[in-house]
């Protein structure tokens, strides 16, 4: 664990398993800020030095997903890279955004997909997307129609006010038309909302 003081930037560190950026969660002690969860990726999901079951762990480590602990999942995001991570009614999507000290309206702007679960089915979908992250949506929208009876989704594209629902073929015709990769865009475009 580590900390800085005030006026230093946020220390950020490189994952170790694919390279992505990872942040942590710190806490204001009066005199700096002093880290209190392991650094987190913010493309694959892993953690540096868990604390799993009172021993820290070595490295770089993905965590065990929620459902082969038997959690009920509410919810993915599903990284620019391709990594479905789950989310849980404990850990759900804003928890996740405090945690990685981010935002959704970020992510989709970073080629990441949001999928909610639990007052309804709805998709958030980025305006690019990697062919890793596509192959991965379809493998999560085919599970999902496997374990539930939710429907059709609500299907929005980042930065768009309405969206329609859509059947997974049509999500998946959808998808194959982004571009691979962000297009050109101008600086006050790339702050996102």
């Amino acid at each position: 664990m580590s900390g800085y003081t005030y006026g230093e930037q946020v220390p950020i560190e490189e994952c170790g398993l694919c390279g992505g950026h990872a942040r942590a969660e710190f806490c204001d002690v009066g005199v700096g800020m002093v880290q209190i969860e392991p650094f987190h990726c913010l493309d694959c999901g892993a953690e540096l030095n868990p604390l799993v079951n009172g021993e820290y762990l070595p490295g770089w480590v993905l965590p065990a997903p929620p459902s082969s602990r038997g959690e009920r999942v509410t919810g993915y995001y599903i990284t620019s890279k391709g990594t479905p991570l789950e989310m849980t009614f404990d850990d759900d999507h804003d928890a996740f955004n405090r945690r990685a000290g981010t935002s959704t309206s970020e992510l989709l702007w970073r080629g990441w997909i949001r999928i909610t679960l639990l007052e309804g089915y709805a998709i958030d979908l980025p305006q690019f997307m990697s062919t890793k992250a596509r192959r991965t949506l379809g493998r999560v929208l085919k599970t999902i129609e496997a374990e539930s009876e939710m429907g059709d989704p609500y299907v929005r594209m980042q930065g768009e006010d309405f969206g329609s629902e859509m059947p997974r073929p049509s999500i998946m015709s959808l998808v194959s038309r982004l571009p691979t990769e962000r297009v050109a865009v101008t600086p006050a475009e790339r702050s996102p909302a």
